[in-house]
Parts: structure tokens; sequence; C-alpha cells
């Protein structure tokens, strides 16, 4: 360390300020004063290492302040509480500047270091090296001396000396890939700082020929290829540029190379043993000097698969945006179910349309893809062709090309009257050879009523001429009037993809003319008055006829006619004459008029009476009881009263009421009730009423043991399930509604917030009271895997409750078994298997319920991070068999890197071993015994993404 001293002049003067000050505040001066001080050889001084500065301080510096730098790359080699600088840590040299301060003065004083330069050591020995392929060698790293703490300057000036180096330098970083191989000589050099002097070291750096396996290309061919030409194929030559000591190696399912001098495959061998698919070949070249790295080119064998299908298209008609064509028979070993972009092409009209589309394949040898209607032609024939299915797939496209047409059928249906035939016209309809067919074809059409019946009928042999027919459908085959619609199917054995439809208006015979009858007493009946009312009718004279017939013998006792004019009549027949009996009058009329659609029709009404006619008394039990829940909602009626009678039944309130009772009349409890009965052959009722009490039976209601009872979904909980929830004094049966319905069958699965209604049963009758029940069914989610494969790093000794990092969030507990079905739950404190298969279940605590259907988590232990765990390559060993070191192993590299490769190579290049997984340990043997002391070579491939091939150099000593 060199200081730079002060002349006599200026030390006086400085004396001569002190002495003036110390009428002063002492504390002024308790930073003491700047000083600048020069170090030089820094390098060469190891007490620079720990630099005072306060010793350093002019005046009288107190302790208790602290330092500080405003250069940022001083910051780590100073103590600012101590005030001890490393100037060794200093990486630039020049002047730096040191602060103390001082708070109980709050003063500051700077010591000013002029820090002379560090070039480094020079390193001319031949043991400097880099790699013909780095474009960035940086040339500091090889002339420090990090080994003793000492780096060299970072300020200093690179220089080429040799010429050829000069244009490849730039500051620190030299190109040697651009430089090339040989030998170059630079200096390193510091400028001079003070009084201390400029330094140089040189370094010659040896630029080491890189290894070079080429660039490579692939080679593509069909699974349908003839590849009897590939047998014996060359892989050099898909190389360029490779160096010629490199050596073949091959991925998995090839089986093609023999040994590390084999370099011919049999290309058609790999197609026959896996039909299709990408095989990789990998040429590696080892450099001269290890400073180089392995070098490998990878070319892949690529077997495309060849679409082989059929392809159909139905024949469409207009108006769709796109149309579906249907592919069938497809080589599933040749190509995969999936989505493939597609092109196609289509040819009508002489004129070719190119579109693209998108093509998917089901794992049933079936597929479909959409054409874009826009490119065909309506009413020609068009060709499609697929021409493309990807590069993934050959362009060789093994489908023929297939014929359709666009055409737009038309049907034109003739509104009539009801009764009638219906005409149609059908028109541009095409055949199987997509012309307008001429010929016999059968047609099948479909009739829509308007109250939604359908009716289906085919008409044989319709003859049609250059697409157009006329057909005629029998009027008996629409029994409805009002609006029609009728589709049509023409078996002209060109298939449509749609119906020809048209509607047809079916207007409906005007109703007949109102005849009306009126029996003064029709059980002893003495006059009839007969009326027309025809308002239909035009004014006019029409001729009704009428007569009166014996029911015994059918005799006609009486026959005449009526006149009248417009559209009304009135007429009284005297029966004055008749003896006792049944009989029965009628009258009719045959008449035509102009109203739409009405036809010559013949009309008539009958009515039955009788001259002293007496019906039969009716019989019922007098006491009928009825149950109110077999008719809730409802109340039972009159009409369910059980009565036996030869004629009709009439009902009164009481034995002389005359007024008739409704038959939906409710009944009331324990009211009586007196029925006759009339004779419908004459309208005579009987004199006698027979007398009936009904009685009105209700059973009592259940009670409500639990009104919401729970269930959990996994046992399927029934109707019978809900039994305990009530109390009754007889059966339960349970219904849907709270009134009317059907009991329900006791398997019936219950359903989540569902009512449920119970009512009391006594086998024959079930009360109207129902107490209502609404069960809870817990239907858990089931667990659902986020993440199928959960990577997780062994060397953590991982557990069953890590687990639940692979399931998504979900509001149950889950609970793991090592079976899709049953077994045994697994504690959280179960080591994990690596590749083992874990199943998640739902589960509820809150319930005790859950969800059979499991998530199924397959464990992977080997995605821990190198550098989390100390991982490290050893660089010796000593197989002297003393249970210490006696093998070359990478300590958990099996469970880090499961799927590494390790390859010890002599200096010579030869292999001596190979590791994996399986036997990842080398004890130093070779094929001839033990191998010798010294260096050897070893290559590591790690098989995992992100880390690549590495190579280094190993001691062995035994």
């Amino acid at each position: 360390m060199t200081f730079k001293k002060m002349s006599k002049p200026i030390l006086f003067w400085i004396l001569f300020a002190c002495l003036l000050g110390l009428s002063h505040n002492l504390s002024a001066q308790c930073a003491g004063t700047d000083n600048t001080v020069t170090v030089c050889n820094k390098d060469q001084d190891p007490g620079t290492q720990n630099f005072d500065l306060f010793s350093n301080l002019g005046g009288s510096p107190a302790p208790g302040g602290t330092w500080s730098t405003t250069d940022p790359a001083n910051f780590f080699a100073l103590d600012q509480v101590n005030g001890i600088v490393n100037l060794w840590e200093v990486k630039n040299s020049g002047v730096h500047e040191f602060t103390y301060t001082n708070p109980d003065c709050n003063e500051s004083a700077v010591v000013t270091i002029n820090l002379g330069g560090y070039p480094g050591e020079d390193n001319v020995d031949g043991s400097a090296d880099a790699c013909g392929d780095d474009p960035a060698v940086n040339l500091h790293s090889f002339i420090g001396d990090d080994t003793q703490g000492k780096i060299q300057d970072f300020n200093g000036l690179w220089e080429a000396v040799t010429p050829s180096a000069a244009g490849h330098l730039s500051g620190n970083i030299f190109n040697a890939q651009a430089a090339g191989v040989g030998v170059y000589e630079f200096t390193h050099t510091v400028p001079e700082v003070d009084t201390c002097p400029s330094r140089q070291v040189r370094l010659i750096l040896e630029v080491q020929r890189p290894a070079n396996s080429g660039v490579g290309t692939d080679l593509i061919v069909c699974t349908t290829d003839d590849l009897s030409g590939l047998t014996n194929f060359d892989l050099d030559g898909l190389l360029a540029g490779e160096d010629m000591n490199g050596t073949w190696s091959e991925g998995p399912n090839t089986d093609q190379l023999e040994d590390l001098t084999d370099h011919e495959i049999d290309v058609q061998a790999i197609r026959d043993q896996n039909t299709m698919g990408t095989f990789s070949f990998t040429y590696t070249v080892f450099p001269a000097h290890a400073v180089c790295s392995v070098e490998r080119t990878t070319v892949n064998i690529v077997i495309l698969p060849t679409f082989q299908a059929t392809m159909e298209a139905v024949n469409y008609c207009n108006g769709s945006s796109e149309y579906t064509v249907n592919i069938a028979d497809y080589d599933d070993t040749l190509i995969q179910s999936g989505t493939y972009d597609i092109s196609y092409a289509l040819t009508s009209g002489g004129i070719t349309r190119e579109s693209t589309s998108t093509l998917v394949l089901g794992n049933d040898g079936t597929g479909s893809f959409n054409i874009d209607a826009d490119l065909t032609n309506l009413n020609e024939v068009t060709v499609l062709n697929i021409t493309s299915l990807g590069e993934e797939v050959c362009p060789d496209i093994q489908v023929d090309p297939i014929s359709f047409i666009v055409s737009d059928p038309m049907a034109d249906v003739i509104d009539t009257c009801e009764g009638e035939d219906i005409t149609v016209s059908l028109t541009n309809i095409f055949d199987a050879s997509f012309d307008r067919t001429n010929g016999d074809y059968d047609v099948t059409y479909t009739i829509l009523a308007p109250s939604g019946t359908t009716n289906t009928f085919t008409m044989n042999a319709v003859a049609f001429d250059s697409g157009n027919a006329a057909l005629t459908l029998p009027a008996d085959q629409i029994s409805e009037t009002g609006n029609h619609t009728i589709g049509f199917e023409v078996a002209s054995g060109l298939t449509l993809d749609c119906v020809i439809t048209d509607t047809v208006t079916i207007t409906p015979i005007p109703s007949a003319i109102d005849l009306d009858l009126i029996v003064d007493n029709s059980c002893d009946a003495t006059r009839i008055d007969v009326m027309v009312d025809a308002p239909l009718l035009a004014d006019g004279g029409y001729v009704v006829s009428y007569e009166v017939i014996s029911q015994e013998t059918h005799a006609v006792l009486i026959d005449n006619t009526i006149n009248f004019a417009g559209g009304m009549a009135d007429y009284q027949i005297d029966l004055a004459t008749l003896p006792q009996g049944n009989y029965t009058v009628t009258v009719g009329s045959t008449q035509n008029d102009t109203t739409p659609c009405r036809i010559d029709f013949d009309f008539e009404l009958s009515e039955n009476f009788a001259v002293e006619g007496i019906p039969q008394t009716p019989t019922a039990d007098a006491l009928q009881t009825f149950c109110l829940g077999m008719f809730a909602p409802n109340t039972p009626m009159l009409a369910d009263i059980e009565v036996s009678a030869n004629g009709q039944l009439l009902f009164y309130a009481t034995a002389t009421d005359m007024d008739i009772l409704p038959l939906d009349t409710p009944l009331v409890d324990g009211e009586d009730y007196f029925i006759s009965s009339m004779d419908p052959d004459n309208n005579c009722e009987g004199s006698d009423r027979i007398q009936v009490v009904v009685a009105l039976s209700d059973l009592e209601p259940p009670t409500v043991m639990g009104m919401n009872p729970t269930f959990c979904g996994s046992e399927n909980p029934m109707i019978t399930d809900l039994n305990t929830s009530v109390n009754s004094t007889g059966d339960i049966v349970w219904f849907e509604t709270a009134l009317g319905g059907t009991p329900m069958e006791g398997t019936t699965l219950l359903i989540d917030n569902k009512s449920y209604f119970a009512a009391t049963s006594n086998g024959q009758c079930y009360g109207v009271g129902r107490v209502e029940v609404v069960p809870t069914i817990y239907h858990l989610e089931p667990a659902i895997a986020e993440y199928p494969t959960l990577a997780l790093c062994g060397l953590e000794h991982p557990t069953v409750a890590n687990l639940v990092g692979a399931i998504e969030d979900t509001p149950y507990n889950i609970v793991w078994y090592d079976a899709p079905e049953n077994g045994t739950p697994l504690a959280d404190t179960d080591l994990l298997v690596d590749g083992m298969v874990y199943f998640a279940e739902s589960f509820d605590p809150d319930t005790g319920c859950t969800n059979p259907e499991r998530a199924m988590v397959t464990v992977d232990l080997s995605h821990c991070d190198p550098e989390d765990y100390g991982f490290f390559v050893p660089d010796g060993f000593s197989p002297n068999g003393d249970g210490r070191n006696d093998t070359f192993f990478v300590p958990n590299i099996e469970v880090i890197f499961p799927n590494f490769t390790l390859e010890i190579l002599n200096r010579y290049g030869t292999t001596l071993f190979k590791g994996d997984k399986s036997t990842p340990a080398w004890d130093g043997r070779n094929r001839s015994g033990m191998a010798p002391n010294g260096v050897y070579f070893y290559i590591i491939d790690y098989h995992k993404e992100g880390y690549g091939p590495i190579q280094g150099r190993l001691y062995l000593n035994r």
C-alpha cells in the first residue's frame, strides 16, 4: 500500500489552523477532516482487504459515526459501522470516496482513495480453452484469481494482439464462433491512477474445434406407399455438413440399429410393425476437447396415415346454408378419430369451387363434415371431392368423389269441399340419375289434420313427365274440415333430405235444417207440434212429410205433408184417434239450396211417445255410504248413487217435488233422495218414487312426526321410507297432491324438496285430510380431479394429505381410497407411492352422506427442483472396497430425474458403463475388469423437459 505524503508548508498551516480552533466548540471536529490516500498494487498487500478508513481521517474524529458511499459498486465492500473497506472487492480502479458522519455534531468528513488497478493474472500456459461454437466467450473468466479472493478490475481495456481476433472482440466478449479454430493472444490493461502506474496481463486463448452433428431433414412417407425401395435406407442421407466420427441411436418402437456403427434402417419394416407415427433417430458427435459439448441431431421417419373411407351425400333441398356429408368405413388403424381441417372441391355446371371445412371422425368408423350451400347450383348435378386433410394426413386421399343434386321440389294442393276428392300437382321432382323424373313412381303422402292427428297413404304408379305429375287424393282419407298440411315423398330413387308440403282448406258442409217435435204428454199424448227452422232456405214452397208409426206393429197410422213458405213452419198432429200403445212420430224432407259446399241431402227427426204408457219403478239400496276420500277434491254426486232401472233415472229432493235434480248435484250427508224412471221408448215417467238415504264417510288424517325427514341420495330412498315421518290410526297411503290423484307405489323414488301427502286408509277407503311431508335428499357432487396427474417431489415424503391439491374446490370432505369401488379409506399419514392411482370420494360429515362416484388421481413423485435439494454431480470416487465412496453415482437423481441415463467413457471415447434408474451406480469396472486410476468422462441425459444433457470429468482413484 502506498500513501501520498503532504508537504511541510501544508502541514504547518493545518497545525496552525488547529491551534486557532481551540477556542471554538470542540464538537465541530468530532467527524475529523477530509483526507486523500493513494493505494497501489492492492492485490499484493493482504492488508488492503481490511483497509481502515477511520484511521485515515484527518483531525481528531470521535468514534460512534457511520460510513457511506455514493458508488453502488462499493456498497458491499464497505462495512458501514466500523469503516473497514475490502479494497479487493472494489473491482474498478480510480478515485473512490467514503464519507464518515458523526450524529453527535452533525458533521461529515470524506476519505478519498486513489486506487491503483489490478489487471488479473497472466494466462499463457495453454490452459485457456474455448469452444469454436461459442459466440460470447468472457475473457475475464481466464485471468482472475478468485481462489484467493482476488478479482481483476472490470474497467480495464481488452485488446487483441493477434490481428485476426480484433474484429471479433467487443469489450471483454470474444466471438470464438466467428473467429474460428485457432490460438489467439489478448492483453488486459488497467490505466494509471495518480502515482499508480498502468498494469497489463497477457492471455493466450485456444479455440477448440466444436463437434458438428450436421443439419437434419425428415423423411416423410405414407402408410400406403410402396416402401420396398427403403428397406436399406441410409440415415446419413438425412444429414448435411456433419462430422464423420458420429454414431447413430434410435428411439423406441423401431429396433433397427444393431450397434454404434450401423446407420441403415428398414423403413418398410417400421411401417409394417407400427403402421404409422413419427420415429426418431439421433446422430451424436463427441468433441475433440472437453471444453466443447456433445452435439446431437435428431431426424424423423414420419409415416403419415392415408385416409381411406366411403363418402355419402344425401340429395338436398334448397334453403339450407350448409349440407352435411357423411363419412363411413374409414380405417381407424390408419387415421385416428378426432377433428381435421379438410379442403374440398365442388364441380357443377362446368365450374369448380373450392373451400374448407372441419371433418369430425368418431370412434365407430363414421364421421361427417359440412359443405357450403352457396358453392352448389340449384337443380344441377354437383360432384364433390375431398382434396386434403392437412399436413398430418397423406395427400393421397383414397375416397371416390360423389355426386348429388340440390333441388327445389314443390306441391300445389287445391282447396275443396268436405267429402270431395283433392287435386294435387307435383313439380320439380328428380330421379336417382339426377334427371327430371319420367315414368311411373310411387308417391307417399302424410296428412296432418287440424286436430293434430296424422295419416299416411301411398299412391302407386303415379305418372311423371319432366318432373311433373298430377294426382287426386280420395275424399275419404280426410275426416276433418279446416286447414290440413300434406307432405309428399316420391320414390324416384333420389333421397330428399326434406318433405314436400302444401296446405289445403277443406270447407265443411253446412248444417242440416233444424226440425223440432213437441209432444204434449209423452205418457198420454193427444197432440204433437211440428216446427221447422230453416233460415238458410230461400223464400218459396217446400214439402215436409211426417208419419206416426206403431212401435208394436210398425204400421203407419197417420201420413200427411206440410206446405210452407220461407224458412219457418208450424203444424199440429192430432192423436185423438190413436189407441193405447207406444208410437214413433217421424218428420223428414229432402232439400237443395245454393249454400257453399251444400249438396242434396235427406233430413229426418223422430220422437217416441205413448198413449196411456207407464214405466217400471227403479230399485236401489235404501242406505248407501260414500267414501269422501275416493272423490276428493270433488264430492260424490247424484250420478254416483247405485240404482237399477229399465229406463232413464230422474232424481227429486222430495217425494212430490216436480223439479228434476241435475245428476251433478253434490250429495249431502244424511240426506234422502227420491228416484223415478222414464221409459225412453215413450218418454213416460213412472208415478212411483223410491227413497235412498246417503251417508258420507271420512277417516281421521295422520299426524306429522317429522315435517322434513332427511335421506342420502346414494341410498335411493323410496315412498315407504316416509312412513316413519307420520303417525296414523290406520294404514298410510301417499299422494303427490294435496287433493285428488291416485295412491303412489311404495317403491317410487323420493325427489328432493318435493311435497308428499299422507292420508289414512282402512283398506277400502282413505280419508280426505292429508298431511304434507317435504323430504330433503342430500345429493353430493362427486369429487372432480382438477389435476388427474399430481406432480410432487418424492424427497418431501408426501402423504395422502397432499392429494387434496389435485381435487377441485368442493364444500365436502374428501376420503381417499386405493380402489375405484369399496376398499378401506386411506389415512392422511399414509405415504404416497410413485405412479400409483388414488381415488377420491365426496363425504359430508354433517349428513353422513357420500357420493360413490370417485375421481381418479395418478401420483408423479419426480417433480423436484434440483436446486432445492442440493443436487450435484460428484467429480470422483474410490472403488477400493472400504465401504466409502466405492461407486460413482449422483445422489437423488433417480427421484428427481427418474428417466435419466448415465454413460461413462474413457479418454478414447469408449463406453465403459451405461446406467439408468435400475443401475444408477458405476463400480469402476469395465469389460476387462477393474478400470485403472485416471480421468474419465461422464454423459448424463436427464430426459426431462427443461434439462439438457450434461457432460463432465470424474477422477477414479483407488
